[in-house]
């Protein structure tokens, strides 16, 4: 067990069957608050899991298009509960664009099933956090959990922008649902397909329609549901 993203709490369980409170100990996820500081002037609030916090920053920042790619941080340093940054200045955002991808469907859904089980430890232990995977078709190239979904997909751009890993023809498969907020981040990201485990919002698969991503929900062992623009083959 990681100490740092979970600990055990002193709880009173009610016993149905021998209709009592018992006291007991469960695990849950950490959560803590960091101050984003941008060259020396605070810029955000993070409320997340402690853990692949660069990542999570750059991410941010990305998204916000304060960078455009990891090269554009000068510093980086984290402090107890804040994380300084300083960019170079007069950054520019480079234009992205997507690509045309297919991937094949039962692959999806062998690396949704590893996501989902034997990725996800922190989840299986306290069903507390979300996760989610970058995905080439074949393999996964990053991991990432947080207590936070939208966490997630930051620390996924941010791992992407540090090791350089080209995203246009990547897929993100993630353990909750893709809200309209969501989708917005991918299209930053000019991610081409998602995939998710619960039901998107109606907003949302207007959204991936209008930006061209295949959005796909209702993620089970055995099947998922297309809502949109269609980058899959059987």
């Amino acid at each position: 067990m990681n100490a740092d993203k979970i600990v055990a709490c002193n709880v009173i369980r009610y016993d149905a069957g021998k209709n009592i409170f018992v006291a007991d100990k469960k695990l849950t996820a950490v959560e803590k608050s960091f101050e984003l500081h941008l060259n020396g002037e605070p810029f955000r609030e993070i409320l997340c899991s402690p853990e692949d916090l660069e990542d999570l920053a750059i991410g941010l920042l990305a998204q916000a298009d304060k960078i455009s790619s990891a090269k554009d941080i000068s510093r980086l340093e984290i402090k107890s509960s804040v994380i300084e940054v300083e960019i170079n200045p007069a950054v520019q955002p480079a234009p992205k664009t997507f690509s045309k991808v297919a991937f094949v469907a039962k692959d999806i859904l062998a690396c949704a099933d590893k996501l989902l089980g034997e990725l996800s430890t922190t989840h299986n232990k306290t069903n507390g956090v979300h996760s989610g995977v970058l995905f080439d078709g074949q393999n996964v190239l990053l991991f990432r959990e947080d207590i936070g979904r939208h966490n997630v997909f930051d620390k996924i751009y941010g791992a992407a922008l540090r090791q350089n890993i080209f995203l246009g023809d990547k897929m993100i498969i993630f353990s909750g649902r893709c809200s309209s907020e969501m989708i917005r981040k991918v299209a930053r990201m000019k991610v081409p397909v998602v995939v998710a485990k619960s039901v998107p919002t109606s907003y949302s698969i207007n959204l991936a329609k209008k930006f061209g991503i295949t959005l796909a929900g209702r993620l089970t062992a055995d099947f998922f549901v297309f809502t949109a623009t269609l980058s899959v083959l059987c």
